[in-house]
């Protein structure tokens, strides 16, 4: 049986309030068209504290299993929902740490990347490739987060067209 547990954070009142509306809204309202990531962990709890410290996140909701496993939780990160769950092998749904990596990144446009690089680091993720300016027009940075997921930190420094972006590239 799965309860509906509200996670308090050290976020500001109004944080907590645009968390509360985006819970009634995500749980009455058919979700929107697009692309909605579903990230499976093990410890999603954990996970989702992660999210909340190293990158923003707000927490909507979270639904538990009588053994304390998150059976679906729903994030928010940047002004996008994203789906969180712990590992359930009896289903299949298994996590990087079970399948030895993940060939998917999560991008992520950030006012400041090299802040956002520091505040995840400081949360417990991994830099796999430090921030550097891209040929593409994005200071960039690659991280990897203690679940097994791979993140792309982006700020956009210059529009490029994809006509410069080519010629930029072959000159790599």
């Amino acid at each position: 049986m799965l309860n509906i547990e509200k996670r308090p954070g050290r976020q500001a009142e109004h944080s907590q309030q645009r968390a509360r509306d985006a819970q009634e809204e995500s749980m009455s309202e058919a979700p929107p068209a697009g692309i909605l990531p579903y990230l499976t962990v093990r410890d999603a709890a954990r996970a989702a504290a992660f999210y909340v410290e190293a990158f923003g996140a707000t927490e909507i909701y979270r639904l538990t299993d009588a053994d304390g496993r998150v059976g679906h939780a729903e994030l928010e990160l940047a002004g996008h929902k994203f789906m969180l769950a712990d590992e359930y092998p009896d289903y299949g749904c298994l996590g990087p740490a079970s399948l030895g990596g993940t060939p998917v990144s999560l991008t992520v446009y950030v006012p400041d990347v090299d802040q956002a690089v520091e505040r995840a680091v400081a949360a417990g993720a991994k830099v796999d490739r430090p921030a550097a300016d891209q040929f593409y027009g994005c200071r960039t940075a690659w991280l990897s987060d203690p679940f097994g997921h791979a993140w792309v930190l982006q700020q956009r420094l210059e529009i490029v067209s994809p006509a410069e972006m080519q010629k930029r590239f072959r000159a790599l």
